[in-house]
């Protein structure tokens, strides 16, 4: 789907680029939870005229020593602890595309631009909702930044300025102070081909001001109409139509971690891809219900699975149930990759909350489906049941265990204590009081389990509250069957 970016709003557009100058290093740093004075020493690979060299490292590696375009095995004499990557270029078109949909909650226009490393988005629209396009740019690389990621941001009138804005932390605000300071530019900063810049310096242009005053016939007769082209929607003079970023509905990121095989180790990585599963389903204005996050060992592999009695995309509560269930898992070896997968979106109820503290508290049912998940998380989904009642006389056969998600079965009984006994135990009934009773059980006959009991509210000398009864068959005595709460 295309858009035609002069005409998509009444208003100017205002178009914010992100440039990601160090995308291959944070895919691989995100993951390390810096300390001050403890940070280590981390370098990414490439080929660089047929040789393996460092393209980027972070400040203890430049601490040590490392510098730009120093071949690895230098790199690794000069710093023998230094960790080092291959840069993954794929890895990055990919996470482009998972940062274009944490975006989406700030515009609804939304771009991938992987030549330019880089993301576009229309805010000019949004500003009613999140403030100003500068204000809206600091929200914006404050979160991603707590992904893990550093951007460079960039605002103007055009995409194509705005690309050359955020490499050059510019903040344009109309057409002309495109002219004015992408003007000031010199040629080989623009987004042209080496080609093109070097024919352009041999006819003496420096600037980019030079080149915009030169006529686009004279220009396209020297370097043909693509230069003259990318000046136009540079400057506003051509409609810039651009494929719009569309969000899938469901959700799969993942990193490799300093290996680990302590599961407190996790939390810092889980807690980065949590964080940005909820920048997407708040993009979407979706929840989920359930969600896997794998763990990859040594030789082996782990998963853990969480199941929600209601779709949510709060941090604070998906990251409790993590924290729930981390807390029993034991390790086998250690961590060595972990991924996040939530395989559906689903609709999402959000309840704002009160201004006042009576209004703020917690619906009954949200209360309890809160601790049937922290009960699954921490037990395991097998651990926790329910019950469904069916229409039978006997206590023993007049409930059953159910699965969470299946409806519940009710009957009309009398009442009944809250816990029976397992086995029903004999008792002597002169040691405990008779408060109500007798209430006549006679019944199953027909499937050979029949009985004849006279049931009795009782209470001992402690003050609890029992349920007794007096069988007559097919074991006569007195027996304990429950306890009242």
């Amino acid at each position: 789907m295309t858009h035609n970016m002069t005409t998509a709003h009444k208003k100017p557009p205002q178009w914010l680029a992100l440039h990601f100058p160090h995308l291959a290093l944070d895919l691989y740093s995100r993951a390390h939870q810096q300390q001050s004075g403890q940070d280590t020493a981390l370098a990414v690979s490439d080929k660089l005229n047929g040789r393996v060299c460092v393209v980027d490292y972070n400040r203890a590696a430049h601490d040590a020593g490392i510098r730009l375009g120093m071949p690895v095995g230098a790199a690794l004499s000069v710093h023998d602890l230094l960790q080092i990557t291959a840069r993954d270029q794929q890895a990055e078109a990919e996470c482009l595309q998972r940062l274009a949909g944490w975006c989406y909650q700030f515009s609804s226009q939304v771009c991938v631009a992987a030549e330019r490393g880089g993301l576009l988005l229309e805010v000019g629209a949004s500003e009613n909702l999140f403030g100003d396009a500068i204000t809206m740019a600091e929200c914006i690389c404050g979160g991603l930044e707590e992904l893990g990621y550093r951007p460079r941001a960039g605002l103007a009138p055009t995409p194509e300025a705005a690309h050359l804005a955020a490499r050059h932390g510019l903040q344009l605000h109309s057409h002309k102070d495109i002219q004015a300071r992408i003007g000031a530019l010199k040629i080989d900063q623009l987004y042209l081909r080496p080609a093109q810049i070097q024919t352009l310096k041999k006819t003496g242009f420096r600037t980019a001001a030079e080149v915009f005053r030169l006529p686009r016939k004279a220009l396209a007769r020297r370097l043909g109409p693509a230069v003259g082209d990318y000046l136009d929607r540079l400057l506003g003079h051509r409609p810039d139509p651009l494929p719009s970023f569309r969000p899938a509905d469901s959700f799969s990121s993942g990193m490799d971690i300093p290996e680990t095989g302590n599961t407190q180790g996790l939390i810092f990585p889980l807690k980065r891809l949590v964080q940005e599963l909820c920048g997407v389903l708040r993009a979407r204005d979706r929840g989920i219900q359930m969600f896997s996050v794998y763990l990859q060992l040594d030789r082996s592999a782990e998963t853990i699975d969480i199941t929600l009695q209601q779709a949510s995309r709060s941090e604070t509560h998906l990251m409790m149930l993590l924290r729930e269930r981390l807390e029993r898992l034991q390790l086998t070896s250690p961590v060595s990759h972990i991924r996040l997968q939530a395989p559906r979106f689903l609709p999402c109820v959000v309840v704002q909350p009160g201004l006042l503290p009576e209004e703020s508290k917690q619906p009954s049912e949200e209360a309890d489906s809160l601790v049937i998940e922290r009960l699954q998380a921490r037990l395991g989904m097998d651990a926790v049941k329910g019950l469904s009642c069916h229409e039978d006389h006997r206590p023993e056969y007049s409930w059953s265990l159910r699965d969470l998600d299946q409806p519940p079965a009710h009957t009309e009984l009398p009442r009944r204590p809250v816990w029976l006994f397992p086995q029903p135990q004999r008792c002597r009934i002169d040691k405990y009081r008779i408060l109500a009773g007798p209430e006549r059980i006679e019944s199953g006959w027909w499937d050979g389990k029949d009985c004849r009991r006279d049931y009795f509210m009782v209470r001992d000398t402690d003050g609890s509250t029992l349920w007794a009864f007096h069988e007559y068959k097919p074991q006569p005595g007195w027996y304990l069957h429950g306890l009242f709460s």
